[in-house]
């Protein structure tokens, strides 16, 4: 620990990801009307998540450039497996059985994703003004995200994409390079709506805009999520006494909406201090990435960063009917083992980078400090 030195440890990441975790297991109870099983599930993955967490922060995380080529080999043979032996459920096969445990490999597949660009990018972080570099890193992205696609999961393979703009901006790629690779992509979006979506996929997108139209089916949750939040007012009914959540008016309560639950128990000052709480975490991710060692380290904070912010954007916002449903999950709150497990990995990784960089950034200055190596490398590059 040497190199890492253990005052470094970023307490108030920790602090927050535990009382994220807390949040969680309370609103998964809450959610599933008091069943314990579904909260000491949750519980359980926390508990191994956090395990993880401490044991990959004491390793130093530039070990894992050496593995980074197999670690993408795996993550896309597992996402490959998933289409063949997965289970479905749903209409879509994204879980691979292993007993107690059910393995998500999409969820895997982000936090791969995060650590591929960041090599790839810091590896070339004085040639990202060519585009093919752009460009190689898009393939790198898309082919986890057509695998994604394929189970199908177009939520996930979104993300994949938002974690992708996310970190080559952060990398310093020139704005014309965005600017042209944007009017190249509405021909691609054209035949991508018209030819490559499913139908029931393109109704999921636009329902949305108009729930009253399928009061029954798609529009259905649309329509009981917003009467959830409005009957929160700005304090909440309580604690399980939600009657929208707890007598089951609210579908999927306990994964894609519960923070529908969190508004209607707690209102609009409770969700607005759990959106506060998750925004704790990724301003911390952005402070460790300004003072990361190596733009490996900041790159991969930042990718950590972007995945569980726009998460959040996502899934609250298709909560409140700003978003199409696209079945996102809200970090550390949703019902799920691999999703929860996969982000603790993440921050135990932004832990590691933590404990190798230079002393703690407290107070103004470490607003907007994340991007200083943005900023510098943009310069070099022009």
């Amino acid at each position: 620990m040497r190199a890492g030195r253990l005052q470094n440890f970023d307490f108030p990441l920790l602090l927050s990801t535990l009382a994220a975790l807390a949040v969680g297991i309370a609103m998964v109870f809450s959610a599933t009307n008091g069943d314990k099983g579904f909260a000491m599930r949750q519980a359980m993955f926390g508990l191994i998540g956090l395990v993880m967490l401490f044991g990959i922060c004491f390793i130093d995380y530039r070990v894992l450039e050496s593995f980074t080529l197999p670690v993408y080999v795996v993550t896309l043979g597992l996402l490959g497996a998933v289409l063949w032996i997965g289970n479905e459920a749903h209409g879509s096969q994204r879980w691979i059985n292993l007993g107690p445990i059910p393995l998500q490999p999409s969820e895997l597949a982000k936090l791969t994703t995060i650590l591929v660009l960041a090599k790839f990018l810091s590896d070339r972080k004085g040639e990202l003004g060519k585009i093919k570099w752009f460009v190689a890193a898009g393939v790198i992205t898309l082919i986890p995200a057509a695998l994604v696609f394929k189970q199908p999961d177009l939520g996930t393979a979104l993300m994949l994409g938002a974690i992708f703009l996310g970190m080559t901006v952060a990398a310093g790629v020139r704005g014309r390079i965005f600017l042209g690779m944007g009017i190249l992509a509405i021909p691609t979006l054209y035949v991508f709506w018209n030819w490559v979506m499913h139908d029931y996929q393109r109704k999921r997108l636009l329902i949305f805009l108009n729930p009253e139209s399928d009061l029954l089916g798609d529009g259905y949750n649309i329509l009981q999520a917003r009467i959830t939040i409005g009957s929160g007012g700005w304090l909440g009914q309580g604690f399980m006494a939600g009657q929208q959540s707890q007598l089951q008016f609210l579908k999927v309560r306990y994964s894609d909406f519960i923070f529908s639950v969190v508004a209607e128990e707690f209102g609009f000052i409770g969700s607005l201090a759990l959106c506060a709480l998750i925004f704790v975490l990724v301003w911390r991710c952005l402070v460790i990435a300004s003072r990361a060692p190596d733009d490996y380290g900041s790159l991969i904070a930042i990718g950590v960063a972007t995945w569980i912010g726009v998460q959040v954007f996502i899934n609250a916002g298709m909560n409140i009917g700003l978003m199409p449903v696209t079945g996102i999950p809200f970090p550390f709150v949703s019902y799920g083992g691999s999703s929860l497990l996969s982000m603790l990995l993440g921050l135990g990784l932004v832990q590691s980078i933590s404990l190798r960089s230079s002393p703690i950034i407290f107070g103004k200055k470490a607003w907007g400090a994340a991007w200083t190596r943005t900023a510098r490398t943009s310069v070099k590059m022009r």
